[in-house]
């Protein structure tokens, strides 16, 4: 089976206690983790840092149902809050369900390697996140457009 990555930006201002939310702009949410107005369980393999041979951790977090703002959400996964403002990737795997996931601080050089980038809409915070999905497996260090 051919992987995709969800490539999607991570504001400093993201929402849910202490940040540890990430949210989604609805239409790639949907191509890339599929329709609903359910929460979805999906398993995660954690590289802190992105270039460690394994899985810092691994755990089950929630994508949460379609929110009528357009976007959808992880819930579950406290340590999101940790994560400063960057690019966040979640690879498939081969395996149902189950997504490596890491980020890229340098978003400058994330932002400029890839094409088609999808913004969302502009908030009271700031203009809309970026995201985009990538046909095949994308690097875990972009140090190079």
């Amino acid at each position: 089976m051919p992987r995709r990555c969800l490539i999607v930006e991570r504001h400093k201002w993201e929402t849910g206690t202490s940040q540890r939310q990430l949210q989604f702009v609805l239409e790639t949410a949907q191509s890339f983790f599929g329709r609903g107005n359910a929460d979805r369980q999906i398993r995660v393999r954690v590289f802190m840092p992105p270039d460690a041979p394994r899985p810092t951790f691994e755990k089950t977090i929630t994508i949460s149902r379609e929110y009528p703002n357009g976007t959808r959400r992880t819930n579950g996964f406290p340590e999101m809050g940790t994560i400063p403002p960057s690019f966040v990737f979640f690879q498939e795997t081969g395996q149902q369900g189950v997504y490596d996931v890491w980020w890229q601080t340098d978003t400058a050089i994330v932002a400029a390697r890839y094409r088609n980038w999808r913004q969302g809409r502009n908030t009271q915070y700031g203009r809309g996140r970026l995201s985009l999905i990538i046909n095949g497996s994308a690097p875990r260090v972009i140090d190079r457009i």
